[in-house]
């Protein structure tokens, strides 16, 4: 998935097996965005993160299907920060088990300040339910998603799974592949329990600060897990 500068009307031409193919996307939508994907035979774009778990003990991995047909404006947003090696080094900083895990907070100061200040707007919804491996971008409003990403964790209620997906900015764009019970997520540190006021763990306000991950995080939650890098498959030589 590749953004490009473009206006409405374009045409488009890509290459199979020597025979050249041109199409033209359809109308734009209310924000005279067009979106065109080309995924071959594939089910998305599969992204694998290699993680810290059980408090920093071991090294695993997530393996992510991205669906842009889902959500395309989060799924391309994803892999360009996928892409651009903005999750390496990222803490899981919300770990609620039954609940949800969050991340998203970058490493570097001055990157994820940057990239704080870059909404999204919200995708519009195609009816795909949560259950749990589902991975959203988190937001605080209409159009205000930036960088966070919650997944869904295994044994959230029925309820909760029909909670999500009830603000705007909630919106499935990939899930955990394979067995999520038997995955990494359940590995995740979690201790900490829920940030504030819901629990005593990682302020998210706190961590965007400049001393974020050099002191605020280290001194007062060690125990956390982290991204130690997040790739695109098939792009990694």
């Amino acid at each position: 998935w590749h953004k490009s500068e473009t206006f409405l009307g374009h045409e488009f031409s890509y290459d199979v097996e020597g025979q050249r193919h041109y199409v033209t996307p359809p109308p734009g939508n209310v924000h005279s965005e067009q979106f065109l994907m080309l995924a071959g035979s594939t089910d998305g774009y599969r992204v694998r993160c290699e993680v810290s778990v059980n408090s920093q003990q071991y090294m695993d991995y997530l393996d992510i299907l991205v669906k842009p047909y889902w959500a395309p404006r989060a799924a391309s947003r994803f892999l360009e920060l996928v892409r651009n090696g903005y999750y390496d080094g990222v803490a899981f900083n919300r770990v609620v088990p039954n609940f949800l895990t969050q991340f998203g907070i970058a490493k570097d100061f001055l990157t994820r300040t940057r990239e704080r200040e870059l909404t999204l707007w919200d995708d519009f919804p195609k009816g795909v339910k949560f259950e749990p491996g589902t991975m959203s971008f988190a937001g605080s409003g209409h159009d205000s998603r930036t960088t966070e990403i919650f997944i869904v964790m295994p044994g959230a209620t029925q309820q909760q799974l029909d909670k999500f997906g009830e603000n705007t900015w909630e919106t499935p764009f990939a899930v955990i592949e394979g067995d999520v019970e038997k995955s990494a997520l359940k590995k995740i540190y979690s201790g900490y329990g829920d940030m504030p006021p819901y629990g005593r763990g990682p302020d998210s306000n706190r961590i965007y600060d400049v001393d974020g991950y050099t002191r605020y995080l280290p001194k007062n939650f060690p125990k956390l897990d982290y991204i130690d890098r997040c790739y695109v498959v098939n792009e990694v030589g």
